[in-house]
C-alpha cells in the first residue's frame, strides 16, 4: 500500500496544494555500495579502513589522524561517559554531521527506515496491495487510487471505500501512514481489510504480491478536432521510461497530432530514466545535458536516436525539479517545444548514494548539470516561454476544463 498518493483528478489537485512534497528528492546517476570495516589493532588504537567499491573495483586504504581523531571521540565517550549510551546514534550523530558541515541542501545522511523508503519510491515497485490511501481532515482513512490489475483490484477494493480495520485491528484515531507501515512488515502473505462502503461494513481478503507503480499516466485530448497525446510523469523512477514508452506507443497509435508532457511538482528522480526518455524526441546528436565535474570540465549528452515529427510542450511549475527541468531544458533547447507554466525549482546538480554496511545511505553532490545550450539552473530554474499562473478554479475543481495552463499549451499545439 503506498501512502497517501491520489487518484487522477485529486493528484492534479494536490499539485497545486502540497508544494513542499517535492523538494527533497533528488538525481542521482548511480548506486554504489560502499562497505567499511574497522579494525583495533594491537594495545592502543591503529584503525585501518577499507573500503571496497563494488562499482568500481577499487580499494582504498587510508590510516589519516582526522580518522583517528574520530575513532579517538568515540571510544573515550563510550568508555568513560557517566550514564546509558545509544551507541549506534553516536555513529549517526557523527555521519550526520559530516554531512552537515558540507553546507550542501542535497547532500545528506538517510537512516534505514527512510533509506528503505527511498529505495521503495526510486525502485518503482513494492510489496504490497496495490492502492493508495490518505488521511481525511476528518479522520477518515480512504482509498484514494486503485492501482490497475494490482491485487487490490482484483480483490474488489474501489476508490472512495472507507478503511476501518485491517486484519480486525482498528485504526480509529490512527493515520494512512500506520496502516502502509502494518501492511509492509513482517513479510505478510495476505492481510483483511475492513471496509465501509455505502454505510455498510464488509472483509475483503486481499494476497500481497509485487506491485508497480504507475508513475507515468495518460490519455487523448479531443480539441477542435485534433487529438493531443497528454502525459503525466509523476517521478523519474527506474521503470518511468518503460512505462513513458508504453504509453507514447499507444498515443501514438490513436494518431495524436501533438503531445503535452506535464512534469508538474515532479521533484526528479534517476538521470538514467529521463535521458532514455529525451532520446525518443531529439534527433541524432542532439544534446539533451551536460555534465561538468568539480575541476570544471565538460562532457555532453548527445546519445539521442530519434525524432518526433509532431509539435511537444511541457508543463512545468515551480516543483518541477532536477530530472524534470533536464526533460525542459531539452525539450525547449534541442526540440524547439514550448514550456508552459511557471518557473521551475532550479535545481542544476547531480547527486550519488552510497550505501552503507547497516542499511542506511549516503548522498553526496558530484556534478553541476548544464542545458543543451550550457546555461546553468541551479538556483534559477527554467523559464517558460509561456508563463501561465494556475488559476483559482482549477483549486476547487481541478478538471482539465479548469487547468488553463494545460489549456495554453493544447492551444501552443494546436497553432
Amino acid at each position: 500500500m503506498a501512502d497517501k498518493k491520489m487518484s487522477n483528478s485529486e493528484n492534479k489537485k494536490k499539485k497545486v496544494v502540497d508544494k513542499k512534497d517535492f523538494k527533497e528528492k533528488e538525481l542521482y546517476t548511480s548506486k554504489e555500495v560502499m562497505i567499511v570495516m574497522l579494525f583495533s589493532i594491537g594495545i592502543g588504537i591503529l584503525m585501518c579502513f577499507s573500503g571496497i567499491s563494488i562499482i568500481t573495483g577499487k580499494n582504498y586504504l587510508a590510516v589519516t589522524k582526522d580518522l583517528k581523531k574520530v575513532v579517538d571521540t568515540y571510544y573515550a565517550i563510550v568508555d568513560n561517559y557517566y550514564g546509558d549510551l545509544d551507541k549506534s546514534a553516536l555513529i549517526d550523530g557523527a555521519v550526520e554531521g559530516m554531512i552537515s558541515s558540507v553546507g550542501d541542501t542535497f547532500t545528506s545522511y538517510s537512516d534505514i527506515d527512510s533509506t528503505s523508503n527511498f529505495d521503495e519510491t526510486i525502485s518503482g515497485s513494492y510489496d504490497g496491495i496495490g492502492c493508495s490511501v490518505a488521511t481525511l481532515t476528518d479522520g477518515t482513512i480512504k482509498v484514494v487510487q486503485v492501482f490497475e490489475d494490482s491485487p487490490s483490484a482484483k480483490a474488489g477494493i474501489e476508490v472512495g471505500d472507507v478503511i476501518t480495520k485491517v486484519d480486525g485491528v482498528s485504526y480509529e484515531g490512527k493515520n494512512s501512514t500506520d496502516i502502509s507501515n502494518y501492511i509492509k512488515k513482517d513479510n505478510k502473505s495476505k492481510v483483511v481489510i475492513t471496509i465501509n462502503r455505502n454505510n455498510e461494513e464488509k472483509d475483503v481478503t486481499i494476497s500481497m504480491s509485487k506491485v508497480e507503480i504507475p508513475y507515468v499516466n495518460g490519455e487523448v485530448i479531443e480539441k477542435n478536432d485534433k487529438r493531443i497525446g497528454y502525459i503525466d510523469i509523476s517521478l523519474f523512477s527506474s521503470n518511468s521510461y518503460k512505462q513513458f514508452k508504453n504509453k507514447l506507443e499507444e498515443l501514438e497509435k490513436s494518431k495524436i497530432d501533438g503531445l503535452i508532457i506535464d512534469v508538474r511538482d515532479n521533484s526528479g528522480g534517476y538521470l538514467s530514466s529521463v535521458t532514455d526518455i529525451c532520446n525518443l524526441f531529439l534527433d541524432k546528436g542532439k544534446v539533451i545535458y551536460q555534465l561538468e565535474d568539480s575541476k570544471g570540465k565538460v562532457k555532453k549528452k548527445d546519445t539521442t536516436k530519434e525524432k518526433r515529427s509532431y509539435k511537444v510542450a511541457v508543463l512545468i511549475n515551480g516543483n518541477s525539479a532536477s530530472a524534470s527541468e533536464i526533460l525542459a531544458s531539452a525539450i525547449k533547447e534541442s526540440y524547439g517545444g514550448d514550456i508552459v507554466g511557471t518557473n521551475s525549482y532550479g535545481k542544476g546538480t547531480v547527486q550519488q548514494t552510497k550505501k552503507l554496511l547497516d542499511g542506511s545511505m549516503i548522498k553526496y553532490t558530484t556534478q553541476k548539470w548544464l542545458t543543451p545550450d550550457g546555461n546553468s539552473i541551479n538556483e534559477v530554474g527554467v523559464t517558460p516561454t509561456k508563463v501561465v499562473e494556475l488559476n483559482e478554479e482549477y483549486f476547487n475543481n481541478p478538471t482539465n476544463e479548469n487547468d488553463n495552463q494545460l489549456q495554453e499549451a493544447i492551444k501552443l499545439i494546436l497553432e
